[in-house]
């Protein structure tokens, strides 16, 4: 079947792309300090960041993605992907939303024994297929803080999760966890923000400015013989 589009249809369609480019562009506007990352995920050696301190860190950790110009593998817990807010960054980018969401692969959670499977499982051998330079975590804690899981599971569980993160970028790929320190999490997981936050790198915190937020760059401190060892070490010496 062909299509015939009339000179009002085209008018539309170009409107409507316009639009969306729109306000896309206003949304990264009012996002600063994303394009140094989005460069640095370009190039080895890999590093683990944490996005966080405000909702929008799952949209900045998408931008920044998308902007790397890799390959993205997605882990979404939070629920926050969808093809719509690629599109948008792929216009403002000035990309073909086909070509980005095409070089993007999703996976879901709704569990946290999901969650520990998409991450340990699943992730490297997809990552062997594929040449993903840059993997999301898009809500890795939404899943724990459900309360069929137990604290202590949830606690070895996020562990392994974090080892085999680390694994991953070792094999010079660069891992963005996006996630938000809610006010008042579940009694008892009070500390696997904090799990999630030592075993990182680079902190890129969201702080407001005048025309919208920020993200600023926090390196954590590294150990050596003067400071105490983490008891959920990563280097598997616990």
């Amino acid at each position: 079947m062909c299509l015939a589009y009339t000179p009002e249809s085209i008018f539309l369609m170009v409107y409507f792309r316009d639009q969306m480019k729109n306000k896309s562009s206003n949304e990264l506007r009012a996002l600063a300090g994303w394009e140094r990352i989005a460069l640095r995920l370009g190039q080895p050696p890999g590093q683990v960041y944490l996005v966080t301190g405000h909702s929008s860190a799952y949209t900045a950790s998408l931008i920044i993605g998308c902007a790397a110009g890799q390959q993205i593998a997605v882990v979404d817990g939070a629920m926050r992907f969808n093809s719509y807010l690629i599109s948008r960054i792929a216009a403002w980018l000035d990309l073909e939303p086909k070509d980005l969401l095409s070089r993007t692969h999703v996976t879901r959670s709704f569990t946290a024994f999901q969650t520990e499977a998409a991450i340990t499982t699943r992730l490297p051998d997809f990552l062997q297929r594929r040449s993903c330079g840059v993997v999301l975590i898009l809500g890795l804690l939404q899943t724990y803080y459900d309360e069929q899981i137990h604290v202590h599971e949830s606690e070895h569980s996020l562990h392994r999760v974090l080892q085999t993160l680390h694994r991953v970028k070792a094999q010079n790929r660069h891992v963005l966890i996006a996630e938000v320190d809610v006010e008042n999490p579940p009694e008892g997981k009070e500390h696997l923000f904090g799990m999630i936050r030592a075993a990182t790198e680079v902190t890129l915190s969201m702080q407001p400015v005048d025309a919208g937020y920020e993200l600023i760059e926090q390196r954590s401190i590294k150990w050596d013989e003067t400071t105490n060892p983490s008891p959920w070490s990563l280097t598997g010496t616990e």
